[in-house]
């Protein structure tokens, strides 16, 4: 973990100290809802089970009705999609048939193998339990696979989706300098190698066409993955309170670095539309973040012609030319 900021924090120089729950590590002192950043891991359990690949096509037509619950889209496009559309049009219906047609058990064993049903422990004190579903019904599977009702640490979330893009090799986080020799040992398999490239096509396909558009800098190859969860609030999921997040990796032909940004209730502003979703803020924010730290751990840009006639645009519209 090269650098990891939890806010607000404190002013460990002020003369009086006034601490409270919300400057506390919430990147591992506590779990959240990260949302449909979840699916990754429910795509990357369908691929690489064979459940589907690429070329797969799956029902979004309708809302997905389980007992009395009703799964639905928070855009519906309402047709069969193709895998690579289920997953940059964020689709919980798509994902979730994806997900039963996996199987319970298998399902819950896939977690199990990529750690997401453990701690994460480190060299830092913190480290909060999962919390998951406690009777794993059909439902609860379903919306277990697009992040409702299953909540983990914001550092183990950042390590899953690591390991299952790195070429599907988990590696224990730590804050402290390893060689490359010494992560190979602790390294597990999770998935196989074709499985962590088609997730990278679909990061990747994401940051260029669907839900992290805003994250697309220019040159860095940025791919990624957005969740928009709704808060508990006195033990009741709220409507007007969200949690935004996005896990974005970089350069995607070979990831070097990933990146996890959560904001807690972000306002809708008139430059978001009236958007208070993760593509409208942590997902531009992470982009900010990304820009200026990637010239900096020597990531050497790459530009296409439509980077370089994007880039003219913009330089034409900051002289006023355009």
């Amino acid at each position: 973990v090269l650098a990891m900021v939890s806010l607000p924090d404190f002013n460990p120089n002020a003369d009086e100290k006034r601490f409270s729950a919300d400057q506390a590590n919430r990147m591992m002192s506590g779990v959240y809802e990260l949302g449909s950043v979840i699916k990754a891991a429910t795509f990357a359990m369908a691929l690489d089970y064979g459940v589907t690949d690429l070329d797969g096509r799956w029902d979004a037509r309708h809302p997905l009705v389980i007992g009395k619950a009703v799964i639905n889209d928070y855009h519906p496009e309402r047709r069969v999609l193709t895998v690579p559309e289920v997953f940059i049009h964020s689709s919980n219906i798509g994902t979730a048939r994806m997900a039963l047609a996996v199987g319970l058990e298998r399902h819950i064993a896939f977690l199990r193998r990529v750690g997401l049903f453990d701690r994460v422990v480190t060299e830092l004190p913190e480290s909060a339990r999962p919390l998951l579903p406690k009777r794993w019904s059909k439902l609860a599977q379903a919306t277990a696979s697009f992040g409702h009702g299953f909540a983990v640490q914001p550092l183990q979330g950042i390590s899953v989706v690591a390991g299952l893009l790195n070429g599907g090799n988990l590696i224990p986080p730590t804050f402290i300098k390893r060689a490359r020799a010494e992560a190979d040992v602790l390294a597990k398999r999770i998935v196989k190698p074709e499985t962590s490239e088609a997730l990278r096509y679909l990061f990747r396909l994401n940051a260029q066409e669907g839900t992290a558009t805003k994250a697309n800098v220019i040159g860095y190859r940025v791919g990624g993955k957005t969740g928009t969860a709704e808060k508990i609030v006195d033990g009741r999921y709220s409507k007007t309170k969200n949690l935004t997040s996005f896990i974005g990796a970089f350069p995607m032909d070979e990831p070097r670095y990933a990146i996890l940004l959560m904001l807690d209730e972000p306002k809708a502003t008139p430059e978001t539309h009236g958007f208070a979703t993760s593509g409208w803020n942590a997902v531009p924010a992470a982009a900010r973040v990304i820009e200026r730290i990637a010239p900096i751990l020597d990531v050497a840009p790459m530009f296409s012609d439509e980077d370089r006639a994007r880039l003219a645009k913009e330089a034409k519209l900051r002289n006023g030319e355009g």
